[in-house]
């Protein structure tokens, strides 16, 4: 067989295509569930599953009365929604997308990039590059917990992460060792206080990390990117959409499971990582 007729089958019939994606995302359903899903009816809607049933894409249980993808059938859609996703996210914000350098998230997670569904991009104010949205600052606050991995320095994370606490919010911050270094020389107050709160878990990473900023929280995902040619021009790349949130968390793991957590001896006073002693110590 063609391979060009499987992929014609698929992607030349919006109502084929829509199905499919149905039945990967909430499994077996009869006629009447799929037309009411996607609000056709009989005589528009048979023709395309005949089709589908002819590629073996879809089966059909008599006993259940309900059509399902087959094994190969739910292969193929999961890499369609897949490929359909970064379409979508690529044409949603075209002009963020082709100025941005992605090699810097790991592979694993580039290719999911497509999970980032519905972004919207806060523009920053050019004497104000470094300093957060307010649009962030406001949804930042209202969190409940607050992952975070960065390789940059941005100083109003300190009052921030302050105003978290004394809010009881949950925060867990992954850092380079130069920005770790750069917060520590800057706020050492803060930063001892943040190193023994309950609440609060600090790990610096010996390498690099990329994006340059993620953030993560109860309610949404908000990214920080180089354009291609290496400058920051502050654009914010925010998502509410949970499959943006499971993929941020799922970067933040990463990072996190590759750093050493901070913390400070309750015996000695002093600060330590786990597995190993730093030189730091010595200006507590």
């Amino acid at each position: 067989m063609d391979p060009s007729c499987l992929i014609k089958t698929i992607f030349l019939s919006e109502k084929r295509k829509n199905v499919l994606v149905l039945l990967l995302k909430e499994g077996p359903k009869n006629i009447d569930e799929i037309k009411e899903a996607l609000n056709v009816n009989s005589s528009a809607l048979m023709p395309q599953i005949k089709k589908l049933l002819k590629w073996d894409l879809v089966t059909y249980d008599s006993v259940e009365d309900v059509y399902k993808l087959s094994d190969m059938g739910v292969l193929i859609v999961e890499k369609i929604e897949e490929f359909l996703n970064i379409i979508n996210i690529y044409v949603e914000n075209h002009e963020y997308w082709e100025t941005r350098d992605l090699s810097e998230i790991p592979y694993h997670m580039r290719k999911r990039i497509g999970n980032l569904k519905h972004c919207e991009l806060l523009e920053a104010d050019r004497d104000c590059l470094f300093e957060f949205h307010p649009i962030f600052v406001e949804n930042v606050l209202a969190s409940k917990y607050v992952m975070m991995a960065s390789s940059t320095f941005q100083p109003h994370t300190v009052s921030i992460f302050s105003k978290l606490i004394k809010k009881n919010a949950k925060i867990s911050f992954v850092l380079t060792e130069q920005i770790f270094d750069k917060f520590f020389d800057d706020f050492p107050e803060q930063f001892k206080c943040f190193l023994s709160h309950e609440n609060m878990s600090i790990s610096m990473r010996n390498g690099h990390i990329g994006p340059l900023t993620l953030v993560v929280t109860d309610t949404f995902m908000a990214l920080w990117l180089f354009d291609n040619n290496g400058r920051f021009d502050g654009t914010t790349l925010i998502s509410y959409e949970e499959s943006a949130l499971k993929w941020g968390r799922e970067l933040f793991t990463y990072y996190s499971s590759i750093s050493n957590m901070v913390y400070i001896d309750p015996d000695s006073g002093k600060m330590e990582f786990t597995g190993y002693n730093i030189t730091k110590a010595s200006k507590f």
